[in-house]
């Protein structure tokens, strides 16, 4: 462990020093930008705009909040197929997946668990309402114009599940056409196509994967992961990993169109099919288990926008199937159907030295559980359940306002408040207090405030396994930036801090999920970027959470690696017909050992390092032929007990652009 945070900790100081010399040049960077790196006198950088940290339209360098853009050209770069794949280096974001294409991903961003971090596209939630998560692993990237990620608490504009922060997946209408092709490792091919001209358009998806691999052996020492007993050595022998395939098809119908004297309307329509096969964990493996996922979704903005102010009314809805079948461990079939629809109100209000956000929220979702006979295992020994259908709705309506005044050149000071309903939980207040000041080239941001998280269908009404007395979980969050740009780098580094209390987690030993948990998580954050040089772009960031701790236990919370460090090369398309990138990664062990993880829970996550690369070259003005490999050093290791990663991959990939 202390390796590794050192090992982050010189390749940062080494990449700062080595960046020193670079001189300024116009050639477009496909690394994510941040708000603590903006560049002083209005010179922003390429991604100079951003909508998801203050809900608004707004200069990068304005908002308080760390943000960070993963833009179009990087997710191209790297061939970035899901929103997970995209979000792979973005600093401080946590990613843990259960094998190779499709599969689900557990994410979070600084110690918080994808429960407690709210995505969104274009604006608007699209988390399964029966667990409150998206499954970014199926989640494509066809379409997509930018990811913004937010690494602070945002329940004050946003509500619930936002207390780790926000992704926010930013959608665009094509213009012109676009084809792509691509085939690699464990029969992975992928085609892409969109058309348009702007105001309306259409892209398609189709990706499908075998994902059939070889995995070494795993011993872990000291977990009871080999059943709910003693901690003791558990061990697998190594094998093939099969029935993990991939099946997707993903569509979208998108318009962007003015209609005159300020209005405009936006919408879109996306449909998505998604079957893979459920292999199961080491010890639950399973060569029956599939899972079909039918999802359905629209959008319609109708935008009002003069010279200080845009209004904006937004409609949503979604439906979408989950089919589990395993004839001959489940006994069968068991669905569950969602479904979800909002109406949302805001007016953005700027002026000379005083903006205001302040809208209105109203959501409702439902959930039908659907399941054949199964085992009761809340009481063991008991007679199998009989086939069953629960149904559950919860509604959500919320009114909030974020004032800011900037009463100094270079300053900018926030004070937000959230009042919310959660029916049948009742109501919620979250506040929140953030600012920013520029001196010269150094800027200083910070934010405080509340966040929430209300439970979901799932936790309140799962058959045999819920809580329907559960409360909505609290947390106090606070985050500081110091950022120095010059003409050679951009740095900064920053401090961040969540305590919550009424967490919810699952007694293993009830068999329902409980409020049981107070947590606290605390680190640190180090970043650097050079400007182009030669053609080339360098990057380093390096996340440190030195504190992330389960309260009543005194154990590590899952899934939040103590350090994640990040280092890269690129060089992107400019006057040459060549572009080239190296990325190599090392993530820190998350400490759920056998002397962190209090019986009966359990597991063991390795650290790992990865190095992944690429090279393009333009055959064509409309021709590119790119080469990409993943995991080059073929590192073996199970980010989830019991899953083990894939090893090396390449690709090779035609396309238009």
């Amino acid at each position: 462990m202390f390796s590794s945070i050192v090992r982050g900790a010189c390749a940062v100081a080494l990449f700062a020093v080595a960046s020193a010399p670079a001189r300024a040049a116009d050639v477009p960077q496909p690394t994510p930008s941040t708000s603590a790196a903006a560049v002083p006198d209005g010179a922003l950088p390429q991604i100079g705009r951003v909508v998801t940290s203050d809900r608004r339209d707004e200069p990068v360098a304005q908002s308080s909040r760390p943000t960070f853009v993963v833009d179009r050209a990087r997710i191209e770069a790297y061939g970035a197929r899901t929103v997970a794949d995209a979000l792979q280096d973005v600093p401080g974001v946590d990613l843990a997946s259960y094998g190779a294409f499709g599969a689900q991903v557990n994410y979070g961003i600084r110690g918080a668990l994808s429960a407690q971090t709210l995505v969104l596209v274009d604006g608007l939630p699209v988390a399964d309402p029966t667990t409150g998560a998206v499954q970014l692993g199926q989640l494509s990237t066809v379409g997509v114009e930018r990811i913004e990620v937010v690494e602070s608490g945002s329940s004050t504009l946003y509500g619930t599940n936002a207390s780790g922060g926000v992704i926010n997946v930013i959608t665009r209408v094509p213009r012109g056409a676009y084809l792509e092709a691509s085939s690699g490792s464990f029969a992975d091919r992928d085609a892409r196509a969109s058309i348009g001209n702007g105001v309306v358009g259409a892209t398609y998806e189709r990706h499908v994967a075998t994902n059939d691999y070889p995995y070494p052996g795993f011993t872990y020492s000291g977990t009871s992961s080999c059943g709910f007993g003693a901690f003791k050595p558990c061990a697998f022998a190594g094998g093939t990993r099969n029935f993990a395939y991939g099946d997707q098809s993903a569509g979208r119908i998108s318009l962007d169109a003015p209609l005159g004297r300020g209005f405009r309307v936006r919408g879109r329509a996306d449909a998505t099919d998604t079957q893979i096969g459920a292999p199961g964990g080491f010890t639950f493996a399973s060569s029956t288990a599939s899972q079909l996922t039918t999802a359905n979704s629209t959008y319609l903005e109708l935008e009002r926008a003069s010279r200080t102010s845009t209004f904006t009314v937004d409609l949503s809805g979604s439906q979408t199937r989950l089919a589990f079948v395993d004839p001959v461990n489940a006994g069968g079939e068991s669905d569950t159907y969602t479904g979800r629809s909002q109406l949302s109100l805001r007016d953005a209000i700027s002026g000379p030295h005083v903006d205001l956000v302040a809208g209105i929220d109203a959501a409702r979702e439902s959930g039908v559980f659907s399941f054949p006979s199964m085992p009761n295992f809340a009481t063991p020994g008991a007679a199998p359940l009989p086939p069953s259908a629960v149904g559950a709705a919860q509604a959500q309506s919320a009114a909030y306002v974020q004032a800011g005044v900037s009463p100094l050149s270079g300053t900018r000071f926030t004070a937000g408040l959230r009042g919310e309903n959660d029916s049948p939980h009742g109501s919620v207040l979250a506040p929140s207090f953030g600012g920013t000041i520029r001196s010269g080239r150094v800027r200083f941001a910070g934010n405080v405030g509340e966040s929430f998280r209300v439970p979901t269908l799932e936790d309140l009404y799962y058959p045999g396994a819920s809580n329907p007395n559960l409360q909505p979980e609290k947390a106090q969050t606070a985050d500081v930036t110091v950022a120095y740009d010059s003409p050679a780098a951009t740095l900064s580094a920053g401090w961040f801090d969540r305590n919550g209390s009424n967490f919810i987690v699952f007694d293993l030993a009830k068999f329902v999920p409980v409020n049981a948990q107070r947590a606290a998580t605390a680190g640190l954050a180090l970043t650097a970027t050079s400007k182009p040089f030669a053609g080339l772009v360098a990057s380093a960031s390096l996340t440190n959470l030195y504190r992330s701790l389960d309260l009543t236990t005194g154990a590590r919370l899952p899934f939040s690696p103590v350090t994640q460090t990040t280092l890269e090369l690129t060089h992107p398309f400019a006057r040459g017909n060549v572009a080239y990138g190296l990325r190599y990664g090392i993530v820190g062990s998350d400490g759920s050992d056998r002397g962190n993880v209090a019986p009966p829970l359990s597991g063991s996550y390795d650290a790992y390092a990865t190095l992944d690369a690429f090279v393009r070259y333009r055959l064509a003005p409309d021709a590119i032929v790119t080469v990409r490999g993943f995991n080059l050093g073929d590192e073996r290791y199970a980010p989830i007990f019991g899953y083990p990663a894939p090893g090396r991959r390449a690709y090779v990939e035609v396309s238009t652009r």
